[in-house]
């Protein structure tokens, strides 16, 4: 047991002070994650156009993303503890650089294909580090908090990828502006290896564990090795129904939000992709403030990871009854509000990483996040090619718009997947926080 009192004073003050450098590097990355997530919702139409993709084909796009990043997320876990956040996080971010400059100059699907892949292998060494930094410079009772102000802080990337980026097309063109975003990226990679460190003993401060008076992660006791470390992860039920829940959750969301809700304002509610942007950025606005809100109940006022996770799931779930059952007779007041709801109440899986941060070792805290993300974005993209493929049985009307029987068909099978998932995720034993 250490004794914070006998620990220097500067010490304690540089860990608390640079890890909001750090924070602000780590989120300004997270950005540009949930900017190139969410971006094919408002770039379909062009990406339809420029390629000639049919529905089937626009899926495998976007699900892409999805694909690459869930390869990624083991390694990424690994190279966290292992390598460390820093070379990692720095690494990768130039590789999600390159990808967007391939996609914009893509000649040909194929090489847009390559692009996408190399962007969402890119960002898919993003959130993993983090959670590493977290746990390494911020308190247990601090985690769920500020890894929901990070979602946070994505979903303002995922409100660029809406509104702004339809104005941004509309004056330099699809391809420019991925290539500029790429540029940008590239900058982000290099202020990663600038300013992030992996420990505070990097910049003469303190541990967390010695600001807390407690035994230092690995302290007394051997290292774990990644074999037995995913032993460990593996004989967890627990881990299982976050998997399992995480997995339905955050599909749903990113079949929906990253691609199909905005052909879906667009081929039954009419909308032309200006206004459809405005309405799809309601959706990241309500994360922005659900993410965050969520780990602060999970953190100071339930002080459950389940219990928050559970109410949260179930409002959300409730908010795929009128997109499935009512079709375009919703209101655009009410349907508004459904949307800002489906981000508020979708925002809650954010604490699914405390949750599973709790039923694991803290030497293999990133593996464990690592191995989670895995499911949770194989999840994303088994979603869009789901959903894509169950809107492309539907016959095209004579007008040439999606049928909107074929979205509802799509939307019921995210439905009846979500009370699947709660179901499952009741029978988790929780850990007191």
């Amino acid at each position: 047991m250490n004794d914070s009192k006998s620990i220097p004073q500067d010490m304690i003050q540089k860990t608390l002070k640079y890890r909001y450098v750090i924070y602000v590097v780590v989120a300004l990355a997270y950005f540009f994650v949930y900017f190139h997530r969410t971006s094919t919702a408002v770039m379909a139409p062009e990406l339809v156009k420029a390629f000639g993709i049919a529905p089937t084909a626009l899926g495998l796009f976007s699900s892409m993303y999805f694909w690459a990043y869930a390869l990624g997320q083991l390694p990424a876990g690994i190279l966290a503890d292992v390598w460390g956040a820093r070379k990692t996080m720095s690494l990768f971010v130039l590789i999600a650089g390159i990808g967007a400059i391939v996609f914009g100059m893509a000649g040909s699907f194929n090489m847009a294909l390559v692009g996408r892949f190399l962007v969402g292998l890119g960002v898919g060494f993003v959130y993993v580090p983090a959670m590493r930094i977290l746990a390494d410079w911020f308190k247990k009772d601090e985690f769920a908090t500020y890894s929901g102000i990070l979602l946070a802080i994505g979903n303002l990337g995922s409100l660029a990828a809406a509104a702004p980026l339809v104005a941004l097309m509309g004056a330099i063109g699809w391809r420019s502006s991925m290539s500029s975003v790429g540029v940008i990226s590239i900058v982000v990679a290099v202020l990663a290896y600038l300013f992030i460190r992996n420990k505070p003993r990097d910049v003469g401060g303190a541990s967390i564990e010695q600001i807390q008076g407690l035994p230092e992660a690995g302290a007394g006791g051997a290292a774990i090795s990644t074999s037995e470390g995913l032993k460990q992860i593996c004989s967890s039920w627990n881990f299982w129904t976050i998997t399992i829940m995480f997995f339905v959750f955050y599909g749903t969301i990113m079949g929906f939000q990253g691609l199909w809700a905005g052909p879906y304002l667009q081929n039954v509610f009419g909308m032309d992709k200006a206004a459809a942007g405005k309405m799809l950025m309601l959706m990241p606005i309500g994360m922005i403030f659900g993410c965050p809100l969520s780990g602060i109940i999970s953190d100071k006022i339930l002080k459950s990871r389940k219990k928050v996770v559970v109410i949260g799931s179930i409002i959300y779930t409730l908010t795929w009854i009128p997109l499935t059952f009512m079709g375009n007779s919703i209101s655009t007041g009410l349907f508004s509000a459904i949307l800002f709801l489906f981000g508020f109440f979708g925002g809650f899986f954010v604490v699914l990483y405390a949750n599973t941060k709790e039923n694991c070792d803290t030497q293999i805290a990133g593996t464990a996040v690592g191995f989670l993300n895995v499911f949770v974005f194989v999840g994303a993209a088994t979603f869009q090619q789901i959903m894509g493929s169950i809107i492309a049985k539907y016959p095209v009307l004579a007008s040439g718009l999606i049928s909107p029987a074929a979205f509802k068909s799509a939307f019921m099978f995210c439905f009846i997947a979500m009370i699947v998932a709660i179901a499952i995720y009741l029978t988790q034993k929780e850990k007191a926080v």
